[in-house]
Parts: structure tokens; sequence; C-alpha cells
């Protein structure tokens, strides 16, 4: 769908910002593969978030998804595409809601890469009904959210699995 409003202009520092979230520094642009490239950048998000023992996890996701709406929606604009495979922000904030609240190793940070690429790509109730809803929309803010919003609910439902791995003693 075509937006009816203005193409941003290029390379004002609100352009390149918009860019730089968008596509997950960059890794939007990977010509193969740019969600697995956006979710290697949430890897290394989460990485560097146990390393430094960073506090406020959840409060970081909520800030994650606001600016990943915005910079969806800037993208979608600038690109006149409603799912702009550049745009991969939602991947990072899908991984990093993934690995929320769980102890740190190289296990956790594998096995929640394996469940949320699975969740991101096979889609189950709702998600492939919400992305092909989001799909239909005009550019906007609606859209925008649902970008974001399918790839935070493939998080959620790696969560929920790598939780249950927890509890019932096959990740440790």
């Amino acid at each position: 769908m075509q937006d009816t409003g203005h193409k941003p202009p290029k390379k004002t520092a609100t352009h390149m910002l918009a860019m730089l979230i968008a596509t997950a520094l960059g890794s939007g642009f990977v010509p193969k593969a740019p969600g697995t490239a956006g979710t290697v950048v949430g890897v290394a998000i989460v990485v560097a978030w146990y390393y430094f023992a960073l506090p406020g996890f959840g409060i970081f996701a909520f800030a994650l998804f606001l600016v990943g709406w915005w910079s969806s929606l800037y993208w979608s604009r600038y690109k006149n595409q409603t799912d702009c495979q550049q745009i991969v922000i939602d991947e990072v904030l899908g991984y990093f809601v993934t690995l929320g609240f769980f102890p740190h190793s190289w296990t956790v940070l594998l096995v929640g890469f394996v469940l949320f690429r699975i969740f991101d790509a096979w889609k189950p109730w709702p998600i492939r009904t919400l992305d092909r809803w989001g799909k239909n929309l005009p550019i906007g803010p609606a859209q925008a959210f649902m970008v974001i919003f399918d790839d935070l609910l493939a998080g959620i439902w790696s969560w929920l699995i790598l939780f249950v791995g927890f509890k019932v003693g096959l990740i440790s």
C-alpha cells in the first residue's frame, strides 16, 4: 500500500537515526536473511546487557518497542513499503524479549535464538493473522505498530517455551 504522506528527506540527522534504529545498525541491509542478521544484533545487545549487569531489562524492552515503532514508521514511509525487509529492529526486540529474565548462559542464548527464529518464521496463531492484517494496512502508525508487534509476540511465544524448558529441566 502506498502512503499519502511525504517522503522524509534524506541524510538529515533524523533520517540517519531512524535508519540506524530500523535496520539495527545496518544489519537490515544484509541481502540474504536480514531478519537473522537483525537477531544477531539482538544477541550482541543481550550479551552486552548480561556482561555489564545492567538493570531495567523491562524498561529497556519498552523503550526499544517505542523507538522501534517510530523508526519503523519513518523507514516504511521513506521506502514507501508496508513490509520493508530492511526493518529488523523488530527482530532485536523479539529476541530481547525471548531472553527476558533468564539466567546468563550460552545455552540460553543459543536456544533462545533458535526458538525466536522458528517462531518468527513459522508465525503461529495469532502472529500470522496479525502479520497479514498489518501488511494490508496503509503505511502509518497502525502498520508500523504491527511491524513491531508480530515479532514481540514471537518473542513472547519463544519466552514461554524457554520458560517451560527451564521448569521441566530441559534447559539449565
